[in-house]
């Protein structure tokens, strides 16, 4: 694992080269790595390579700019040992949603001094909540809360507002008032009486996991829903026949981001399959303990009707994005990882699979968890492309992705922050998660 940490000189020698945002496809590639960044890329032909470089040979496999999931939470039991997971995934950055802004600025400081194996973090520190929750959080009940609570958060210095559920619209709109008169970024969950057009226009940067929004129904809609238990109707929503275009249009008029955590709802879609149980050996008893308290598990028999009205409700959402997509509002890949039904890194490609499956196609899926989040961050200059200058997060595929979505966990190599991770790299950093999960 040291190896796999240190910097090197790296050339990646005749690659395709996908970039996401300009929709380019380049064959027969050279890209040279310097340290933490992209020196160079041109015609393989056309760059001569210093000595002493470490000169991988892509040819026919297909470069990408490193992932990035847009919602985890990694201050968790055993979740420093998790961070390598994302790397051996794809998976190069991450949008951290809620945690002690301490261990998550070590976590930060271990990993870019390449002592520990882990994405790049963009952290929020505690969320601001109007219940109390068995995560680090903030109390806000009232304005004065509010105000205090982004105060507070501003002094920890996050590098975003996150906001959670419980807050009365009063609270919810004060702590969108204070975040913008101190120019921070807010994001987070939207809750009812508060709409997500509201949010929208109170300039709440993302809106997470659809929630608020409503599913458009006609037919026997609404009879099969009725057999939806109390949780997948606090998940998925309510019912309307109203036109949803022009609250479509507003929020891509706001440029306001939407990250859907599909995956997260597959598992109360469907409370009697929960994917990715075959991975349940990366996870401790302490997390599996703390997944029991956030989202409880399902009986052991689930009635017939809870299935349909769950396989209902989860293709209307399917279809909420698309039609958001359609309309112009961007979309995040966001994972809520570590849940049970999205282990680190692994869930991140079932997400792409699942926003392939809503209707977009391959590129536009792909854009989601790479140009998107650069955009999102005003970080093009130095993230999301395959550019000189930008940050040495790559991911090199035995094949193309734009053909055939899957094809993103073909991994061949990850370069995270310009260190190199092979396939027996890989596979240590999904062994030591798997012995650390056992301690």
């Amino acid at each position: 694992m040291l190896n796999a940490l240190a910097l090197q000189l790296i050339a990646i020698a005749h690659a395709t080269v996908i970039d996401p945002g300009a929709g380019s496809t380049r064959p027969d590639m050279m890209v040279l790595v310097r340290g933490t960044r992209i020196e160079s890329v041109g015609a393989s032909r056309s760059i001569r390579i210093p000595v002493g470089t470490r000169v991988i040979d892509a040819t026919g496999k297909f470069l990408i700019p490193g992932l990035w999931d847009m919602h985890v939470h990694t201050d968790v039991p055993g979740g420093r040992a998790l961070l390598g997971l994302f790397v051996a995934n794809g998976v190069t950055g991450v949008r951290d949603m809620d945690g002690d802004i301490g261990r998550l600025r070590a976590f930060q400081r271990d990993i870019a001094a390449g002592s520990l194996a882990g994405p790049r973090m963009v952290v929020s520190g505690p969320y601001l909540a109007g219940q109390r929750v068995p995560l680090p959080h903030i109390l806000v009940r009232t304005p004065e809360e509010a105000v205090t609570g982004v105060d507070s958060l501003a002094r920890l210095r996050v590098d975003f507002v996150k906001v959670h559920n419980g807050m009365p619209p009063a609270a919810y709109f004060a702590v969108a008032r204070e975040a913008r008169r101190r120019k921070m970024v807010f994001a987070g969950h939207v809750f009812p009486p508060v709409t997500p057009l509201q949010a929208s226009d109170s300039g709440q940067r993302s809106l997470e996991h659809l929630s608020g929004f409503p599913n458009v129904c006609a037919g026997d809609d609404s009879t099969v829903i009725a057999g939806a238990t109390p949780l997948q109707r606090f998940l998925f929503g309510d019912c309307t026949r109203e036109e949803q275009g022009p609250t479509f249009a507003r929020l891509a008029a706001n440029h306001t981001w939407i990250t859907p955590t599909l995956i997260v709802q597959t598992e109360v879609a469907n409370p009697g399959v929960v994917p990715n149980d075959s991975l349940l050996h990366y996870f401790g008893d302490s997390l599996q303990a703390l997944w029991r308290l956030v989202m409880p598990p399902p009986p052991p028999t689930v009635p017939p009707a809870a299935t349909a009205a769950g396989a209902r409700l989860f293709e209307k959402r399917l279809a909420l994005v698309k039609a958001l997509h359609t309309a112009g509002v961007p979309i995040l890949v966001g994972t809520d990882a570590p849940l049970r039904a999205s282990p680190p890194g692994f869930a991140v490609h079932d997400e792409l699979a699942l926003l392939v499956r809503a209707g977009l196609p391959p590129l536009e899926a792909l854009r989601a968890a790479t140009s998107n989040p650069a955009s999102y961050f005003a970080a093009t200059d130095s993230l999301g492309s395959v550019t000189v200058g930008r940050v040495a997060d790559l991911v090199l595929l035995d094949a193309n992705p734009l053909t055939d979505i899957s094809n993103t966990r073909r991994i061949s190599a990850v370069i995270a922050n310009g260190r190199v991770y092979d396939s027996p790299a890989r596979l240590g950093l999904l062994n030591e998660a798997q012995r650390a999960a056992r301690r």
